[in-house]
């Protein structure tokens, strides 16, 4: 009997147990005049590489971003959802919509789905800058919301979170608050498998008229 390789998207050649698609991971943090988000570019199924050029720092507008990690096509649902709910609030109420107003309507999203038994499997963040300064928030599969000064979700948070942890500052400069996000999620590409294949990121400052989006080859 030949033993036939087995396909890498696939448990066990079944169909009806496909791996569905992963993203990680993802960091965000503030400084003295904004915040950043940074992720890597790697998408996986199981323990094969599904996509090297993954996005997963998302803007929702002109300064309001969302860093992904979890069930891709969850993500990219959440994004169109939310990129929509936004711009309705802006035309409805005829002003912008805070980064608290955006974190607490994903979380009411995320929270109905998670007690109806069908759950977004997510971790994200939501970060911007508004009239009340700058914002980052992280919620989890059911719902949960917090606003934190760093954080980092996905696979590689542990690592990550251990570099901010030992590192972050709120006097950190833009160009010293790029270094530490950069520098942490490097550490998670080094040991993290599912982490890897290049770096993107976006800025937000109260010094900047818009939105500096950058990327990194590794």
């Amino acid at each position: 009997m030949m033993n036939y390789p087995t396909n890498p998207l696939f448990d066990n050649n079944n169909a009806n147990n496909m791996q569905p698609l992963k993203g990680t991971t993802g960091l965000a943090l503030k400084f003295a005049n904004g915040i950043i988000i940074v992720a890597d570019r790697r998408a996986s199924m199981g323990t094969f590489v599904a996509s090297k050029t993954a996005k997963k720092v998302h803007k929702l507008n002109e300064y309001t971003a969302m860093g992904i990690a979890g069930l891709v096509s969850d993500a990219q649902s959440l994004i169109d959802v939310m990129k929509a709910e936004l711009r309705l609030y802006e035309l409805e109420n005829s002003f912008r919509p805070t980064i608290r107003v955006a974190g607490s309507l994903l979380a009411t999203i995320i929270h109905g789905s998670y007690r109806r038994f069908q759950p977004y499997w997510v971790q994200l963040l939501v970060g911007g800058i508004d009239r009340r300064g700058s914002h980052i928030y992280v919620l989890d599969p059911s719902g949960s919301i917090s606003e934190e000064d760093y954080f980092a979700i996905g696979s590689g948070t542990l690592l990550a979170i251990g570099v901010l942890e030992a590192t972050w500052k709120p006097d950190l400069t833009k160009a010293k608050a790029k270094e530490l996000a950069v520098t942490a999620l490097k550490t998670a590409i080094g040991r993290d498998t599912a982490t890897g294949n290049g770096i993107d990121g976006i800025i937000f400052s109260t010094k900047d008229e818009v939105a500096e989006e950058f990327k990194i080859e590794l």
